[in-house]
């Protein structure tokens, strides 16, 4: 299975080629339309073999990548549904536009682009929502539409230490940028999701992660305070590590209950401490 593994983490370089021929096959579809442009259309047969080509083999990758395990939740099985639908309608037409039949279906084959275009965007939305977490795209919208996303009001910037919230305002934001990628409600790598503190706590296929009161058994610190070349060592694959601080404010954060939903002021915070967590929040300035 390894081996299939290794192959479907190509899945992520070849997705953009279909992408980008969909693209060009949509704004020669259109050009070709008019009397102009019309020779571009001799263009057309080999774009659609090409993309169909492309479109298979990303979704042969897609499948081995799936494999891997780690996928959850609907942005996953709505990315796997639409590319495979997105590759089955290009396949389909592009053996219509190489038959000898292309001529019968002509005024086909503009609004099969333009349909080609619109799934390729919707799997690349729920892709993306593998990586960056579903609510990548409106974390900063106006609230109305993060309403509509079923998100709640964004936490206003802190100014006051004291009212901080330790896990929504500091350790919350860090696991999401760090490790979010991987541990998110789409994607759950070793079953892991660190997108909320319930989540967080609940652990993943191994057990708990963090140990209230405990970071010297808590495996979520060890992981981070590995050696970087360790194989075990998160985030993994050459992503951004957390900072040296990021990593000491975890460890104080576990050592007092790993507490949320409750302020600075209420937990016990030692000088050293509050000197870094007013530096991760930017209250130094």
């Amino acid at each position: 299975m390894d081996f299939i593994y290794f192959l479907g983490r190509f899945h992520v370089l070849v997705l953009h080629i279909p992408i980008g021929i969909v693209v060009a096959l949509f704004a020669l579809e259109w050009a070709a339309r008019k009397e102009k442009y019309r020779y571009l259309a001799a263009a057309s047969p080999f774009l659609w073999g090409a993309a169909a080509i492309s479109a298979l083999l990303t979704v042969l990758f897609g499948y081995m990548h799936f494999a891997e395990g780690g996928f959850d939740g609907a942005s996953a099985s709505n990315h796997r549904l639409f590319g495979t639908v997105l590759a089955v309608l290009i396949t389909g037409v592009a053996f219509l536009r190489i038959s000898k039949f292309a001529p019968n279906y002509a005024p086909l084959f503009f609004p099969a682009s333009a349909v080609a275009l619109l799934l390729a965007a919707i799997t690349g939305h729920y892709g993306g929502n593998l990586t960056h977490g579903s609510t990548y795209l409106v974390e900063y919208a106006p609230q109305p539409l993060r309403s509509i996303a079923g998100l709640g009001p964004r936490r206003p910037p802190v100014t006051d230490l004291a009212m901080a919230d330790p896990f929504l305002d500091v350790v919350g934001p860090m696991l999401r940028e760090r490790c979010g990628s991987c541990h998110n409600d789409d994607k759950q790598q070793g079953e892991l999701n660190l997108a909320t503190h319930a989540a967080v706590m609940r652990g993943g296929e191994t057990g708990s992660v963090v140990t209230a009161g405990r970071p010297e058994v808590s495996e979520l610190l060890r992981r981070i305070t590995l050696p970087k070349d360790d194989e075990a060592f998160m985030p993994a694959e050459g992503k951004t590590p957390l900072t040296d601080r990021q990593v000491r404010i975890i460890e104080w954060w576990i050592s007092v209950g790993a507490p949320h939903e409750t302020t600075m002021a209420e937990v016990e915070v030692p000088p050293e401490i509050e000197a870094l967590l007013r530096a991760e929040l930017g209250l130094d300035s």
